[in-house]
């Protein structure tokens, strides 16, 4: 089933969620080494000559993600009361988030002058030094580290829901109905 209903989430859903979870662990590993580690370490050697690629393809993943998300809003099931409408707001910071982080390192890269390449070819050319722009560098650190705490609550919530509230969430997203 390619499209969302009220018991499973679509292909394109679920690919889009998981692919993105992957890539973005991929780039928030890269993150936590150099906090514990430093710069130098082999974690980030083997990660650093990827981050703007894979930067680069989470923000055309993520645009891709919000609005397939948009179009099935009313085939998912609905997010009733006080938990419902903190599940709702929660889903809507990460989606902000997500697509400010690699946002901001394409500006602050660009406005800084080093151009953007990914995939082996320059997308924004090097030169540019653009005051706004550049100043996305002070964003993109703190963007990381609200996400990462995002994201572990958003692993809590499903996995309370998966093993307290036994209610089928989890399921969902990994393509199981809810049998319910």
């Amino acid at each position: 089933m390619l499209k969302d209903s009220p018991r499973v989430y679509g292909v394109v859903t679920r690919t889009l969620h998981w692919l993105i979870a992957v890539l973005l662990l991929i780039q928030l590993a890269g993150m936590f080494s150099t906090t514990l580690l430093g710069q130098g370490n082999a974690i980030y050697s083997l990660l650093a000559p990827w981050h703007k690629t894979l930067g680069v393809t989470l923000l055309i993943l993520i645009v891709a993600r919000v609005l397939w998300a948009l179009t099935q809003i009313r085939r998912r099931p609905s997010h009733e009361g006080t938990q419902g409408r903190l599940a709702v707001a929660g889903h809507v910071a990460m989606y902000v988030l997500l697509v400010l982080m690699p946002l901001s390192g394409v500006l602050m890269s660009w406005g800084g002058g080093y151009g953007v390449k990914a995939f082996g070819t320059m997308l924004l050319p090097q030169g540019a030094d653009v005051a706004w722009a550049s100043a996305f560098h002070a964003w993109h650190g703190p963007v990381a580290w609200v996400l990462s705490a995002l994201i572990v609550g958003h692993i809590a919530m499903a996995l309370h829901h998966h093993f307290g509230r036994r209610d089928g969430t989890l399921r969902r997203m990994v393509g199981r109905e809810d049998p319910r």
